[in-house]
């Protein structure tokens, strides 16, 4: 009999948890999956959600499911990590955005993500480390997070991508820039950015855009910082944007490494950024970000 526990969240995900829920019972009922044991696990917070799955790895649980969007299975990865790594992790995508699934090609459909979890091959994606949480997909810090430092999971789960525009035109009148230090490849480098976007997969905002050769599991992140916001020439090269063309906007900069220090030029609290990592509000700054190639193995298709 193998092991299967489904880790979720109900604050997370765009469609009815308990029909998702059911429809997890309905596959794991079928005959030919009835040598599955399984077992539900809705933790009541983030710090559960990865002590929980760290457990489950422990145990060597056979098969660790996470169902939600990037924030979600970010806990659940932590804690499948921190266990040594050697559970396999599925994924059901149930988010706003679902930056990792789409990376790694996951069916974004529940029963055709199911069949995948029996069908599909062993696959190794990287994890990184950024002081004592977890990143799968993305951390910002600037424009975009301020723009959803106000936005929350209940909001999220109700208007989707379209929950962030509230705050979007405040934030960018304000048109703010933060003073930064990176520590990277043995370099130092200030910094004066509007946003700075760390990526580890070939997909941000659930589409695919920017680091189009980037891997899942090339051990490394790509460093993007953006210097000034022209709203007019964004729009006008968006096409080029979204195919990762990013010669046209000058003021764009970006290096890969698979270790970055984050630090602050100023202690004041209002130049201090605030930092969201794969979509939710992360540590204060100074960072330490470190990747773990290869670090834990999901499903993915043939």
């Amino acid at each position: 009999m193998k092991k299967v526990k489904v880790f979720y969240n109900q604050a997370s995900g765009n469609n009815d948890e308990e029909e998702v829920l059911n429809t997890i019972r309905q596959f794991f009922a079928k005959k030919e999956n009835q040598d599955f044991q399984l077992e539900f696990v809705n933790p009541e917070s983030p710090e559960e959600a990865v002590r929980l799955a760290k457990k489950a790895g422990q145990e060597k649980t056979d098969l660790i499911i996470a169902l939600g969007g990037d924030g979600t299975i970010n806990k659940i990865c932590g804690g499948v990590f921190e266990a040594g790594g050697d559970s396999i992790l599925g994924i059901i995508p149930n988010g706003t955005v679902n930056n990792l699934s789409k990376s790694l090609h996951i069916p974004q459909d529940i029963e055709a993500a199911l069949g995948n979890l029996k069908h599909g091959r062993r696959q190794k994606f990287d994890i990184a480390k950024v002081n004592d949480e977890y990143m799968i997909s993305s951390l910002t810090l600037g424009i975009l997070a301020d723009i959803a430092q106000n936005v929350s999971s209940t909001e999220k789960k109700k208007f989707g991508p379209f929950a962030y525009l509230k705050d979007a035109y405040k934030v960018i009148r304000h048109n703010k820039s933060y003073h930064i230090e990176l520590k990277y490849n043995g370099k130092t480098k200030a910094l004066k950015t509007k946003l700075l976007l760390i990526t580890m997969t070939d997909t941000i905002g659930g589409r695919q855009a920017l680091s189009l050769d980037a891997k899942v599991d090339d051990g490394l992140i790509r460093v993007y910082s953006l210097k000034e916001i022209h709203l007019f020439k964004i729009l006008f090269h968006l096409n080029k944007l979204r195919k990762g063309k990013v010669e046209d906007f000058m003021d764009i900069t970006y290096f890969d490494t698979d270790h970055l220090e984050i630090g602050i030029q100023s202690n004041k609290t209002k130049d201090v950024p605030y930092s969201r990592i794969d979509g939710d509000k992360s540590s204060p700054l100074p960072l330490d970000i470190k990747v773990y190639r290869k670090g834990l193995t999901t499903i993915v298709p043939k």
